[in-house]
């Protein structure tokens, strides 16, 4: 099997080439590595070229002294990446066409093949938490999420509002996860008949589901209050959740929550992780948590009172 694939795209804008690198690393086995060079170049495996630009001279002057492979861009947003006659429609929000397309051409393996994502496990944290936190930074505008199977939803950061793809209901998150920024072409295309949704809602209910995902690493001697409380799904789980939000809405120690809460202590630290990730809570010092704190000075009161009592008892005695 090849290790290294040199591609040359060429006559698309600096925004559809970086989705084109985003999508090609999504659709190739691990172990692969891509070149990305200039169509000056004589080691060419791939040529993608706008379709405008095919039949130019220097382009046919490539074909013509190199045997590679090529694809032609046409941009054709509802056909969403599929290829006929080795002419890609783009942009491409579906990647099965562009996977077997280049399985066929370039390499020999099963359609279940290992994917190209990081292999560290610290590596994959990093990579989703700063997907994340490009979700939620107003500055960068439309950004559209995806996985090894596609376009899953596009995000708008400075509204937090998220669209999430009809044709590819997303359950859970997984290392494949990548984003990259979205035309405005595309934005209205897929905003328009779409219902938006709140966006960290929708990230910490993925999230939470996502078992597969390395979260934030939690101590449970830390203080932890939530400030934006999560939306919950209806179901089994959503009472826990519920009185897991009530307690660190108040600020709280995590062992403390998990001593006084009859909940599974694997449940209570992925609700922190997953609300400290999304920005949805901070760790706070312990004079800040309440939570508990009523009820201890409660009994503290009652302490002194009862020592107070036999206090006066023993000078009445006189013992």
């Amino acid at each position: 099997m090849k290790k290294f694939l040199h591609i040359a795209v060429f006559g698309v804008s600096p925004h559809v080439l970086e989705q084109f690198k985003t999508q090609i690393l999504l659709s190739i086995p691990h172990g692969v590595e891509v070149r990305w060079v200039n169509i000056s170049e004589k080691n060419i495996d791939l040529l993608m070229v706008n379709d405008a630009f095919f039949a130019s001279s220097i382009i046919q002057k490539i074909l013509s002294q190199i045997h590679i492979q090529y694809l032609r861009l046409v941009k054709v947003p509802e056909q969403q990446g599929k290829i006929v006659d080795d002419t890609l429609a783009y942009p491409v929000t579906q990647l099965e066409d562009l996977r077997a397309w280049i399985q066929e051409k370039f390499f020999d393996y099963a359609s279940g093949y290992a994917l190209n994502f990081p292999s560290a496990t610290v590596e994959k944290s990093a990579a989703l938490t700063t997907i994340f936190n490009q979700c939620l930074l107003p500055r960068n505008g439309f950004i559209q999420l995806l996985d090894y199977r596609g376009f899953l939803a596009l995000v708008d950061t400075m509204t937090e509002r998220v669209w999430v793809n009809p044709s590819h209901p997303i359950i859970v998150f997984d290392n494949s996860l990548n984003q990259t920024y979205a035309t405005n072409h595309f934005v209205q295309e897929t905003i328009k008949n779409q219902p938006a949704q709140d966006l960290r809602s929708w990230l910490w209910e993925v999230a939470y589901r996502s078992t597969d995902i390395q979260l934030p690493e939690i101590q449970t001697n830390q203080y932890f209050k939530l400030e934006i409380w999560p939306k919950f799904e209806q179901g089994d789980k959503r009472r826990n959740l519920l009185k897991i939000a009530a307690c660190f809405a108040q600020g709280a120690q995590i062992q403390m929550v998990i001593n006084r809460l009859n909940i599974p202590e694997q449940q209570i630290i992925r609700f922190v992780a997953t609300s400290y990730m999304l920005k949805m809570g901070s760790y706070v010092v312990s004079d800040e948590a309440k939570f508990m704190r009523n009820s201890e000075s409660t009994d503290q009161k009652q302490l002194v009172k009862v020592r107070s009592f036999f206090t006066k008892l023993r000078k009445k005695l006189g013992l």
